[in-house]
C-alpha cells in the first residue's frame, strides 16, 4: 500500500503539472471596487475593506479610439468587463477587457464589436447578454432583441442565431429593457412614449430560461402607469412594484406601493407627504439590493426608509447627508454617493439589519464634464 505521504506528494506533482496550485482552490475574499469613467479613460479603484477608503489601482484604461465611454458593465464576478463607447463620428463600439485580481481592466480588449443602437444587459448568471438594437426609419423606431452567450473563459460575445424579440416599427413609442428579477427568471421591458407632454408606460416582461438564455414570448401588459405632464419612475422587486409618481406641476409626489401581479388594480398601500415628508419631495428615489429599503432625495438630506408591507408604511430608518447620487455595490454592502458637483465620491457602509448608513472614504475627481460610476466585486 503507498503511504499518505507518497499518495499527498503524487497530488502535488499532478497539481503542478496541471498549472495549478493548492491555493487556487481556497476561498479567495471578495475585493469592493468601482470603475471611473471620465472622457476615455477608465480607472479602477479598489475599496479598502477596514477603512473603506477609496484608492486607484494599476494603470487607468485609455480607449484610444474614443472620445466617451458611455457604459461599462462589468460581468457578476468581474472577471470581465463590457465597455460601450463612443468615437469622434458618434459610431458606437462594444469593447470585452479581461481584468486581473483586482479588477484592473487589461490593455487590450478581448473582442471588439459595433454596437450602434445597442442596450446590453448581461444576465445575473454571468452566461448570458441580451442586447436590443433599436434603429430609426421612414416607419419610426423598430427594435430587435438579440441573446449572447458568453464565453466563461474569455467573456467574448457570440450571437444566438435566434432572434428573441421585436418591436415596432413605431413613430412614437420605443422599447427599452428595465431589469432582472434577482433569480435571473425575468426580464422586464418598457414600451413607452415621451412626447408633447404625453409619458406613457407600458411595462412588460419576458420569461428566462436560465440553462439556455432563450426567452418566452412577451407576457403582455402587467404595469401601465401613465402620466401626461410630469414623469414616474418604477423598480420591480421579488414581490412589488414601487412607482414614484409626479404630476410636473408643482404638487407633491407619492410613492405607490403595488403588489407584484398583472395589473393591479389598486396599491397596497400609498407613501405621501403625511407618512413620510421625503415621499412628496422626490423626484427620483432608489431602492436596496435586498429590496427592503428606498432611498428618496429631500431638499437637505436623503431619507432611508424601511418598506413595512406588514403595516402598510414606509418608515425612516436613516439619512444621507445631502441629495448626492446614488451606486449600489451588487451585494448591498457599500453605497457610493456622488456629490451635486460632480467632485466627491463618498463611500458609506450600509447595514441592511437597521437600515443605516456609516462614512467610509472619499475621492476627488473632475466631473464636470461627464462621468460615470460602475460598481463591481471581484470574486
Amino acid at each position: 500500500m503507498r503511504s499518505i505521504r507518497a499518495i499527498l506528494q503524487g497530488a502535488c506533482l499532478l497539481l503542478t503539472v496541471l498549472g495549478l496550485v493548492p491555493s487556487t482552490f481556497a476561498a479567495q475574499p471578495s475585493v469592493h471596487l468601482f470603475y471611473l469613467s471620465i472622457a476615455n479613460t477608465i480607472t479602477t479603484y479598489n475599496i479598502n475593506p477596514t477603512t473603506l477608503v477609496p484608492t486607484p489601482v494599476g494603470s487607468p484604461l485609455t480607449i484610444g479610439s474614443a472620445s466617451l465611454v458611455e457604459q461599462i458593465t462589468p460581468s457578476p464576478n468581474d472577471r470581465f468587463i463590457y465597455v460601450q463607447w463612443l468615437d469622434s463620428s458618434y459610431n458606437v463600439s462594444l469593447s470585452v477587457y479581461a481584468t486581473d485580481s483586482s479588477g484592473v481592466p487589461q490593455s487590450a480588449p478581448v473582442q471588439t464589436l459595433p454596437a450602434a443602437g445597442w442596450q446590453f444587459m448581461m444576465h445575473p448568471s454571468g452566461k448570458f447578454a441580451y442586447v436590443l438594437q433599436t434603429t430609426s426609419g421612414q416607419e419610426g423606431y423598430s427594435s430587435t432583441l438579440y441573446l449572447y452567450h458568453v464565453d466563461p473563459n474569455t467573456g467574448a460575445l457570440t450571437q444566438d442565431p435566434k432572434i428573441q424579440a421585436t418591436y415596432g416599427p413605431d413613430y412614437f413609442y420605443e422599447e427599452t429593457l428595465v431589469s432582472f428579477n434577482k433569480a435571473g427568471t425575468r426580464l422586464y421591458d418598457d414600451w413607452s412614449v415621451s412626447f408633447d407632454h404625453e409619458n406613457n408606460y407600458n411595462y412588460s416582461l419576458h420569461l428566462v430560461n436560465t440553462t439556455t438564455g432563450q426567452l418566452s414570448p412577451d407576457v403582455g401588459t402587467i404595469f401601465a402607469p401613465s402620466n401626461f405632464d410630469g414623469l414616474d419612475e418604477q423598480y420591480f422587486t421579488e414581490k412589488l412594484i414601487l412607482n414614484l409618481h409626479n404630476d410636473g406641476d408643482g404638487a407633491a409626489s407619492v410613492l405607490n406601493v403595488y403588489p407584484l401581479i398583472k395589473n393591479p388594480q389598486q396599491p397596497l398601500f400609498v407613501c405621501t407627504q403625511s407618512m413620510l415628508n421625503a415621499c412628496g419631495t422626490a423626484m427620483r428615489f432608489w431602492i436596496s439590493v435586498d429590496q427592503q429599503y428606498v432611498f428618496l432625495p429631500e431638499t437637505a438630506d436623503t431619507v432611508i426608509g424601511h418598506i413595512d408591507t406588514t403595516n402598510k408604511q414606509i418608515v425612516q430608518t436613516g439619512l444621507i447627508p445631502s441629495t448626492p447620487f446614488l451606486y449600489f455595490s451588487p451585494e448591498d454592502r457599500l453605497i457610493y454617493a456622488v456629490d451635486s458637483s460632480y467632485s466627491v465620491l463618498q463611500v458609506y457602509l450600509f447595514n441592511p439589519s437597521s437600515g443605516t448608513v456609516s462614512a467610509g472614504g472619499s475621492t476627488s475627481f473632475n466631473g464636470s464634464n461627464g462621468y460615470g460610476v460602475f460598481p463591481a466585486i471581484r470574486q
